[in-house]
């Protein structure tokens, strides 16, 4: 059986929700990941034993773990094809890598990074404000182009509910919960966002990391 590794208001909620859709049984570890100021993590020395980068999620296998949300995700829609996360024809799976590919880079990365990490970018504080900055901006410009893809569509990638709905819910409710008014500034996302929320396996994992530890 799986077992799923997360923290709480981290990435790793996306493969749970995927988790959750395809319906099989599956573990989770909760990982409690002291946030020491801008960007300082410590991270218990038992969890890096399961993961040596420190990063959540962490999906521990039968023959290994794999780490990474995109490829976690990948992996259990091809794993389990009934759960139709992944869409058959290869053009529109090559769609939802292509969304998950430039999400994982280009927000995750490095935007959401520059102003949660601006110390992974230039080494003296006093440049740190110009980075979180930049970081806004590029968030900002990420944002604006994911709402233009979502104009006048029911999911991300057409055929479907696909991975990369519950990956893009995580960045908004990320955004949301910061104090963004994302209903007002980007109607199309959350028209999506409202979808993925509104299905059973997502209200069930909210409310499962909702709950106490």
């Amino acid at each position: 059986m799986p077992t799923l590794y997360w923290s709480r208001g981290s990435v790793a909620l996306a493969p749970h929700i995927v988790l959750e859709e395809i319906g099989e049984p599956y573990r989770t570890e909760r990982v409690e990941i002291d946030q020491r100021g801008r960007g300082e993590m410590l991270v218990p020395p038992e969890y890096l034993k399961v993961n040596p980068k420190g990063r959540v999620p962490a999906l521990v296998l039968e023959d290994g773990v794999l780490t990474e949300a995109p490829a976690i995700m990948v992996y259990l829609a091809r794993k389990h094809p009934q759960a139709g996360l992944l869409p058959k024809d290869a053009l529109a799976e090559a769609r939802c890598l292509e969304w998950m590919n430039w999400v994982a880079t280009t927000i995750h990365a490095v935007a959401f990074s520059q102003i949660v990490r601006p110390q992974r970018f230039v080494a003296e504080e006093a440049d740190y404000p110009a980075v979180v900055a930049r970081g806004r901006q590029n968030v900002g410009a990420a944002y604006a182009y994911i709402e233009e893809q979502l104009q006048g569509r029911e999911w991300a990638v057409e055929g479907g509910y696909s991975i990369v709905d519950p990956y893009l819910l995580f960045f908004y409710l990320a955004s949301k919960n910061a104090g963004n008014p994302m209903g007002e500034r980007f109607p199309a996302w959350t028209a999506v966002a409202e979808r993925v929320l509104a299905r059973p396996a997502t209200q069930r994992v909210l409310e499962r990391q909702a709950a106490p530890a």
